[in-house]
């Protein structure tokens, strides 16, 4: 049975969140997705860095459309309150780096670092609009949404030490006031 195009993203997503760029061996890459590493090289003839690619693109779109219920028109509650909801993590996520751990440790940094800095101004810059346009002031907006993403991150890696996944929920649930009270 051949396997699809977003089925191989997904098993390449599963091995570099598990075990990071540089531990994501082809050895691990060719166990995971069932294809010999013949067939890897078919389907991304420049190896590792473009199964990487690969994947950081799919989960851009995830992201633009993360941001995109950011950004979208309306009430920053329910903007926000969409927002959480499609960020929830899955019980795969829980156990897993998140997408910046996985591009900004060791040669993923050289690789990818730039990438993911333009990601988290994005992240930061829609986080800020919607602080602002809840009545917040520029700076203190910007503050919080940086916070806020510190916030996001750590938990994760946190609870993935802890085995204690209400932590992240509690934040989650917390986050509106954090961001939005005046």
């Amino acid at each position: 049975m051949a396997i699809t195009h977003d089925e191989l993203i997904q098993h390449l997503r599963t091995v570099f969140h598990t075990y990071g760029y540089d531990g994501a061996s082809l050895s691990l890459i060719s166990q995971a997705t069932g294809l010999g590493k013949g067939s890897l090289y078919h389907h991304f003839p420049n190896g590792k860095q473009e199964m990487a690619s690969a994947v950081l693109a799919a989960e851009g779109v995830w992201f633009e459309q993360a941001l995109t219920l950011l950004r979208e028109a309306g009430e920053p509650q329910a903007r926000l309150a969409r927002f959480i909801e499609f960020i929830r993590l899955t019980e795969q996520d829980k156990t897993q780096a998140s997408t910046l751990d996985v591009y900004t440790m060791g040669n993923a940094r050289l690789l990818f670092g730039a990438d993911m800095g333009l990601a988290v101004q994005q992240w930061i810059a829609a986080l800020q609009q919607l602080i602002i346009d809840a009545g917040i002031n520029e700076a203190q907006a910007k503050q919080r949404a940086i916070a806020a993403i510190a916030q996001l991150e750590g938990a994760r890696l946190l609870c993935r030490c802890l085995d204690d996944w209400h932590i992240f929920e509690q934040l989650l649930q917390q986050l509106p006031q954090d961001l939005l009270a005046s």
